[in-house]
């Protein structure tokens, strides 16, 4: 194999005396292999940081193997131990092929130096054996020393092959550089796993703290450097009044110092309490809201109620209109009915009536027939007129008969008109009763919609003093974040006189160690002024980092200001339109209940 692949680079001849010796072949084996594996788990190692960085980059998230493992870990430990320490043992002791990653890379990155020193190993072994080979005395010597300088190309191609292996693996180690990748994957995970672990409030507080601590490292890097100038003027007897005189402007400056970090924390304190205030006047504010939302669930159960009252009472008025719609139906139909009897039985009297007139007139007629007959017949029969007249006094027996069943027949229609008399009387005695239930169910359902146009008047009452008191809490919240902003704008004019106080302190320290130090001469001048200009930059950089500090003070509370300006805004409009929804509702409501009734009276009246 070693023999295949220098062929692609030299001739066989040269391949085969190069690997004449069986220890350079395993030198030249050894490259090859080492330089193989390097480059394969080099572009492995690089492909799998980068493609965890691009996903870190375009998702902003850990969720992928193995920084979700680290993330979950870190939910159980972040008490423990800080984010920077936590994260540098988690990527030191993750491992890809069996070997952790950050050996993995120093191996990598050493195999630069390894190809180099086994290259050069293969020369000076294949030096040592040529120079060993050489033997003999004159031009026997003089030969062989021509044959080994003539072989000498031979043994450098080891140390050729190690330092191009070497420049590729440092090109390689360059341009896909997994330290670096491995470097920016480690920062994003910490401050992933940091904006994740603290609130704005804390960041705050850390700030705050840290701003404490390294006003606290300036008063002991000022003390020190007190002792250290007391210490280098303790030499000089003639300069001790105005060094200790700047002791005390300095021990002034100190104390001065130390009094504004205590009314700095009296302000934090301050602003942990309106925090703290402000904290519960939430959690009232979610207490009023539970007890809104539990009012309006219980409104929309007795809505709901109300609503099932009106359908049940709807759906019975219905049944009770279409009842008396059927009575009235049987009533109309029975009065048609007795209408037609009674027409039909005055159409009977009035036809027996013109008979018992053409009875009376014929009867007439017949008596003044009978008497001009009896005339007739007395004056032609004379008495023999009675025994003829039985047959016709018979036949009189007869129709007095008839007129006597004709009067019996008449007799019993006064009984068929008391019969109707008395249905009539029980027909408007069932209406009177149905229409006085009807009118004590139109007074109920009056006094029901008035019960519920009080209630509605009271919810209505209810919704007004709930729109007052969120008022309120609106005026308290903007008075609060009023008065936040004037505590944070104090603040600020405070840090500010107290950055210029500090500057003004410092120019005169800067004006009372250079007159000392133009009075010196040699090396302590020289101290001096490195001492003076190592003091005013640390504390310039001090008052820019105070600055920045301030600022970022500045920034977090003006976001949380405008976060919770934007929540209590958001809240109520949420209510303003939850209390429109409200109104309409109950506006079509109380007019769908007003509709009701008219339905109703019209249902009544047809």
């Amino acid at each position: 194999m070693v023999e295949t692949i220098l062929r692609l680079f030299v001739n066989e001849q040269q391949a085969q005396s190069i690997l004449s010796n069986s220890l350079i072949e395993l030198i030249f084996f050894v490259l090859f292999v080492t330089f193989a594996v390097a480059v394969f788990v080099h572009f492995a190692l690089f492909s799998r940081l980068r493609r965890i960085q691009s996903f870190l980059t375009s998702s902003s998230s850990l969720d992928i193997s193995p920084l979700n493992r680290f993330q979950a870990e870190f939910e159980h430990k972040r008490k423990q131990e800080s984010v920077e320490t936590f994260v540098q043992k988690k990527f030191s002791s993750w491992r890809m092929f069996q070997v952790p990653v950050i050996s993995l890379i120093k191996l990598i990155q050493m195999t630069v130096s390894v190809f180099i020193l086994v290259g050069v190993l293969g020369t000076f072994i294949g030096l040592s054996m040529s120079l060993g080979s050489i033997e003999g005395t004159g031009d026997q010597l003089v030969e062989n020393v021509g044959l080994v300088l003539a072989g000498l190309d031979v043994a450098f191609y080891t140390s050729i092959v190690g330092m191009g292996f070497s420049l590729i693996m440092t090109i390689l180690t360059k341009v896909a550089n997994t330290e670096y990748l491995l470097t920016d994957i480690m920062l994003k995970v910490e401050s992933y796993l940091e904006d994740h672990d603290q609130d704005d409030m804390g960041r705050l507080i850390e700030v705050s703290e840290s701003i404490n601590s390294s006003i606290v490292q300036l008063k002991e890097t000022n003390q020190e450097s007190l002792q250290n100038i007391e210490q280098a003027f303790h030499g000089f007897q003639e300069y001790t009044v105005g060094l200790q005189q700047s002791a005390r402007d300095l021990a002034l400056f100190n104390e001065g110092l130390s009094k504004n970090l205590q009314e700095f924390s009296v302000l934090f304190d301050g602003i942990k309490e309106v925090t703290a205030g402000f904290d519960s006047g939430v959690k009232k504010l979610n207490k009023n809201f539970d007890q809104l939302f539990t009012y309006f669930h219980s409104m929309d159960k007795r809505n709901e109620r109300m609503a099932s009252a009106f359908t049940e009472t709807y759906t019975k008025v219905k049944e009770l209109s279409t009842s008396q719609t059927e009575t009235l139906q049987h009533f109309q139909e029975s009065v048609e009915d007795w209408k037609n009897y009674i027409s039909t039985i005055s159409d009977r009297q009035e036809a027996i009536h013109g008979i018992f007139e053409r009875m009376t007139a014929q009867s007439d007629h017949l008596v003044k027939m009978m008497k001009e007959n009896n005339q007739q017949f007395k004056t032609i029969f004379g008495s023999d007129v009675s025994s003829k007249l039985a047959g016709i006094h018979t036949s009189l027996r007869d129709l007095k008969g008839d007129f006597d069943k004709l009067g019996s027949s008449i007799v019993r229609l006064p009984e068929a008109l008391n019969t109707i008399h008395i249905a009539q009387t029980e027909y408007k005695n069932l209406l009177k009763d149905r229409l006085e239930d009807l009118k004590q169910f139109n007074h109920d359902f009056n006094n029901h919609l008035k019960t519920h146009s009080n209630e509605s008047q009271a919810f209505e009452k209810h919704l007004n003093d709930a729109a007052r008191s969120y008022e309120q809490i609106g005026m308290k919240n903007s008075q609060l974040l009023n008065e936040i902003n004037r505590t944070v704008q104090q603040i600020i004019d405070s840090f500010t006189h107290r950055e210029n106080q500090l500057e003004s302190s410092v120019g005169v320290l800067k004006d009372t160690l250079s007159r000392y130090v133009a009075s010196l001469d040699g090396t302590l001048g020289d101290k001096l002024d490195k001492v003076g200009r190592n003091l005013g930059e640390y504390v310039i950089d001090m008052n820019d980092s105070i600055k920045k500090e301030f600022k970022q003070i500045g920034q977090i509370t003006e976001e949380n200001q405008v976060r919770s300006a934007r929540a209590v805004q958001q809240a109520i409009n949420d209510l303003n339109q939850e209390f429109q929804v409200l109104n309409r509702q109950l506006q079509s409501f109380s007019q769908e209940a007003i509709r009701q009734p008219h339905r109703i009276r019209v249902g009544t009246n047809d």
